[in-house]
């Protein structure tokens, strides 16, 4: 609490400090009860992650300006649908609208749990988030009023994909995810130069497992290995 507490004391401190009156940092802070998110943005991409990573929960920091009380305390949250590009229930799980702060603490956190497979590899998606005054909570200064969550699985197309598109075919984002999970991480032209058939066998391997999960619609080309 004492870092956000001291974005509303900085201003009573330099009065003090121009009166010449003596200011300790660690005095209460004494007014409404105020609420924050922690941070204005938050970003996740799965574009390099293994292609098992099917879910991720992007956690929402949020804080009160003011003493932890005995008892829980409510607060809410809002959609702003215009500045919001996903779909609750399809890109991520819906959000109770009305939550806690549990007696005892100053701050909290909302997960934001995000689905891979429903987001198309080309977009950055956003939940925009807003607080809402309640009976416990008025707001804080402007800037912690709201948050942008954005999440994607964009993953661009590697330089060398060329030179082993006889084998791979046209580039689609989950076969290099794929590759990336049985590597153990993503890789460049120079790799391509020193353990291309190292590559190409891990690259075979992913071939089978799509041909095995065809859910996926992923093709490779009808052609012989040299692995």
């Amino acid at each position: 609490m004492k870092r956000r507490t001291l974005r509303y004391l900085v201003p009573v401190a330099a009065l003090l400090a121009a009166a010449g009156c003596d200011y300790k940092e660690s005095f209460p802070y004494q007014g409404d009860e105020l609420i924050d998110f922690t941070t204005d943005s938050l970003y996740f991409s799965f574009g390099k992650e293994p292609f098992s990573v099917m879910e991720k929960t992007m956690e929402v920091g949020v804080e009160i300006v003011g003493s932890p009380v005995s008892h829980d305390r409510g607060y809410r949250i809002r959609i702003d649908p215009l500045r919001t590009t996903a779909q609750a229930g399809q890109h991520y799980d819906a959000l109770e609208e009305t939550r806690t702060i549990p007696a005892g603490a100053s701050s909290t956190t909302i997960p934001v749990r995000v689905h891979r497979l429903e987001l198309e590899d080309e977009t950055v998606y956003t939940l925009r988030l807003e607080l809402v005054e309640t009976e416990d909570f008025r707001l804080g200064v402007i800037e912690g009023r709201a948050v942008s969550v954005c999440f994607t699985n964009r993953l661009d197309q590697p330089d060398w994909w060329t030179e082993l598109s006889h084998w791979l075919g046209e580039y689609n984002v989950r076969k290099y995810q794929k590759f990336i999970e049985l590597w153990g991480s993503p890789i460049t032209k120079e790799d391509i130069e020193e353990n291309k058939y190292a590559i190409l066998r891990v690259f075979k391997e992913v071939k089978l497992y799509f041909e095995e999960n065809p859910v996926y619609g992923v093709t490779f080309p009808d052609v012989e290995w040299p692995v």
